[in-house]
């Protein structure tokens, strides 16, 4: 019995880094000069959360974050995702979907605003548009905000705390419905509650 031939994936997740066609830089890597302003630098870091995500580079994630960094989520209120508590998980999280998630995700920030500022913490709010590519074709997969506490360290900003908000799920079953497995797949550490 023939088998099924492998699945091509359109456009395949990552291609703009696998191909050659962008190259993020490491931290190391970069040189800005003159350094950018507080405000530049903080839209710096989620900008460059956002690409590193979705070009697939879990080594420019972990970069983003504090060593005691922490990513958390709420889906329209109702289901918490993680919290997840160090560069380590929080990098081994977000990387965990990549062997899963079928399409190439285009995280986009919208509506940047700094909340308090300080010499070395800072809080802002973004919104975000999350995109997805497959088939061939673009769609929205949700939209939501995303609640920002950096921290500096000798100059450089870096995610304390990520909060998302998403307005709809990005799963496609009820929670009550998903199997252990398939709730630790998307962070949700809770059983879900009886309504």
């Amino acid at each position: 019995m023939p088998s099924d031939p492998p699945e091509v994936l359109r456009p395949s997740p990552a291609w703009a880094h696998r191909t050659g066609v962008l190259q993020l830089r490491s931290e190391a890597e970069r040189s800005i000069s003159p350094p950018l302003d507080p405000r530049s630098a903080l839209q710096e870091v989620i900008h460059r959360y956002c690409w590193a995500f979705d070009e697939r580079r879990a080594d420019l994630l972990r970069e983003c974050f504090t060593e005691d960094g922490t990513w958390e989520a709420s889906v329209m209120g109702e289901t918490r995702v993680g919290p997840f508590v160090g560069q380590g998980q929080v990098q081994e999280w977000l990387s965990r979907f990549w062997d899963h998630q079928r399409d190439q995700r285009r995280h986009l920030i919208l509506n940047f605003v700094v909340e308090d500022l300080s010499e070395d913490r800072a809080t802002a709010l973004a919104y975000l548009l999350l995109m997805g590519s497959s088939g061939a074709a673009s769609r929205m997969e949700s939209v939501g905000f995303y609640r920002l506490d950096f921290r500096s360290d000798a100059g450089t900003w870096r995610i304390k705390s990520l909060v998302a908000g998403f307005d709809s799920p990005f799963w496609t079953m009820d929670v009550s419905e998903m199997s252990p497995r398939v709730r630790q797949l998307f962070g949700i550490l809770d059983a879900p509650s009886e309504a």
